[in-house]
């Protein structure tokens, strides 16, 4: 682990009851040790861009973050070499970007991960394509990825756009064969920002289906949509400003070199090759798509965090009456137990995103085996207990959570996008779980039921994590039971996964959240400063005691649990509070989010005259 460097001591927002080294530390281990580009994003984000304005039109809203993103793409290194060498930074991007313009990390990811990323990594380094990638470095042209059909959803390997070749002009022609082929919710509604897009069609040559490709498609220049491309606007879509728009090709003409991923072969007549070649094509094709689940957990953890922060140092300042004195409303435990059980939470998700970009930027293929595993149900588990964080953040605020200038009120939407977005989590999840099932990809923990029964085992991290083990390992042998015994009654393929589908995600989630302890129990165990050690250690046992709360129903019915350890679960948790309560700003100040950028007026030392700058 990167040593602490305390001199010079920057700023760590709420530092003061624990030394500052173990604040550092709190920040660095959260951080994965990346937090030496704090200061870089901090200043990127700190343009008035990213203030929030009061009265604009979802259109406005979207040409503003168009700007911001422009803004960032003039700020930052060449975008071919931060998506293809600098993942960790990327992903910080990211981050940084959702905190202060949810709608902007959407354009974001799409712009520079889906659509740059596709077209360098399948046609980077051929003349006419590395023209089209200056353009939209230079950002002359915003990119765009056209995948998803309106009647086929998350099947895009169903996809029925057809890019037909013309040999005579040597060029494709792209079309949109019915209204439920049409391209759904692309970014390409707004007028006046020209698109460069990948469009995933099936390509046909002489009457053959050659499977699906990805082509480099303009979509818009500065006058308006081009020839043959037809844009339907969505309309609003409330909290994400994005221009999302159903998108038709009727005859659209796109020269030969705008073919990806060795469509030239095929085009001169040697055929798509045996199906598990088109398979690795396409999966090539969709690549993009693993490291976008990252990219948005990543958002969308970093803004549940920033909400955490928001609310709890609200909750410290906003004095209410009770019993005759005045105390702060996070005294109340209704009001800290609900805000200290999301703060843990956002703890347990970041170190189980934190190993989420190792792995992607391990070098192993994330498009298939354990890796596509572990990015799915990662990007399932966190993007779902972010929003529960953030709605529970925007409900402690009162009415002062609803309102944009709060910041808490737009990460809302993005939650919500996020958990639909790069693969819906429920289809995910399943997906995931139901090979890890099938035995690809996964072996499953040894099943060694701790002992619970032993003194202070419910305090006990290493039980604690013997227990999840042991519950993802029952889940996962009663899930194959179950699968077999369907199958064996003689049914047919899907009635076997429909009935066998809520055992499958009820472990995949199991396996996420054991992720979590063990990669939370790593990082306490790197902690060199005893503060830090101890602190971080307690809001482990808070976030595990949490999910053993959660299943105690599952965990009595298996005799793992007693009764009375049942029962005694709520004060363990009141128990853990107390001892949190007065580090509660030192531990959300080390998510690394300061006021400064957010402009937050209840996250304000005080939040009266924050309201009168404000105004």
């Amino acid at each position: 682990m990167p040593s602490v460097n305390t001199s010079p001591r920057p700023p760590l927002p709420g530092a003061g009851q624990i030394p500052y080294e173990a604040a550092a530390e709190l920040r660095l281990l959260l951080s994965d040790g990346r937090c030496v580009d704090d200061e870089r994003f901090a200043d990127l984000f700190a343009d008035e861009l990213f203030t929030p304005v009061d009265g604009m039109s979802p259109a406005e809203n979207a040409e503003r973050s168009y700007r911001g993103l422009r803004h960032v793409g003039s700020r930052m290194e060449p975008a071919r070499e931060l998506v293809s060498t600098g993942a960790d930074r990327f992903f910080s991007l990211h981050e940084w970007a959702a905190v202060v313009d949810p709608t902007m990390v959407s354009m974001m990811t799409i712009h520079y991960n889906l659509c740059i990323g596709t077209i360098a990594a399948l046609g980077g380094g051929r003349p006419e394509i590395d023209a089209l990638l200056g353009e939209l470095e230079r950002m002359d042209s915003i990119g765009v990825f056209l995948a998803t059909e309106l009647g086929y959803g998350n099947n895009v390997a169903a996809m029925r756009t057809k890019a037909v070749y013309d040999r005579e002009a040597d060029e494709f022609v792209i079309t949109t064969p019915g209204p439920e082929a049409r391209k759904f919710m692309p970014n390409t509604g707004l007028s006046g920002v020209a698109k460069l897009g990948v469009v995933l069609a099936r390509l046909e040559v002489e009457g053959r289906d050659e499977g699906v490709f990805p082509f480099v498609v303009r979509i818009r220049d500065g006058d308006g949509t081009c020839p043959g491309v037809r844009v339907q606007p969505l309309g609003d879509k409330p909290g994400l400003a994005l221009d999302n728009a159903i998108t038709t090709f009727d005859g659209v003409r796109v020269p030969r070199a705008h073919l990806l991923d060795g469509g030239e072969d095929v085009v001169a007549g040697g055929g798509a090759g045996s199906a598990s070649t088109r398979r690795l094509r396409f999966a090539r094709a969709m690549q993009r798509v693993q490291t976008g689940k990252v990219c948005l957990t990543s958002g969308v953890v970093a803004a549940a965090r920033a909400g955490v922060y928001i609310a709890v140092r609200y909750g410290n300042r906003r004095r209410v009456a009770s019993s005759g004195r005045s105390v702060p409303v996070m005294a109340h435990r209704t009001h800290h137990d609900a805000l200290l059980a999301a703060m843990a939470e956002m703890y347990a998700m970041t170190f189980l995103v934190n190993a989420a970009k190792r792995l992607h930027s391990s070098g192993r293929d994330a498009g298939s085996g354990e890796a596509k595993h572990e990015l799915a149900i990662t990007k399932a588990v966190a993007s779902w207990a972010a929003q529960d964080a953030i709605a529970t953040c925007r409900e402690r605020c009162g009415a002062q959570g609803m309102f944009s200038r709060n910041r808490i009120a737009t990460y809302v939407a993005l939650a919500q996008g996020t958990v639909t977005a790069e693969g819906d989590n429920q289809v995910v999840l399943l997906d995931a779980a139901h090979e890890m099932l099938l035995g690809l990809a996964y072996t499953p923990p040894a099943d060694a039921a701790p002992d619970m029964a032993a003194p202070d085992s419910l305090r006990t991290p290493e039980q604690l994590a013997r227990l999840f083990r042991h519950r993802e390992r029952r889940l996962y042998d009663d899930a194959r039971s179950l699968l077999a015994d369907t199958r064996r009654s003689g049914a047919d393929a899907f009635t076997t996964w429909n009935t066998t589908s809520p055992r499958a995600a009820e472990f995949g989630r199991a396996h996420g959240v054991r992720r979590a302890v063990e990669e939370f129990a790593e990082a306490v165990a790197r902690a060199e400063h005893e503060e830090s050690r101890e602190l971080l250690g307690s809001v482990l046992l808070r976030f595990a005691l949490a999910e053993v709360s959660r299943d105690a129903s599952w965990y009595l019915c298996e005799g793992v649990l007693s009764p009375d350890q049942v029962r005694g679960l709520p004060d363990l948790v009141a128990e853990l509070d107390l001892r949190l309560l007065p580090h509660s700003e030192e531990l959300v100040g080390a998510f690394g989010v300061s006021n400064d950028l957010l402009g937050a007026p209840i996250a304000s030392d005080d939040y009266f005259a924050a309201y009168d700058d404000a105004g």
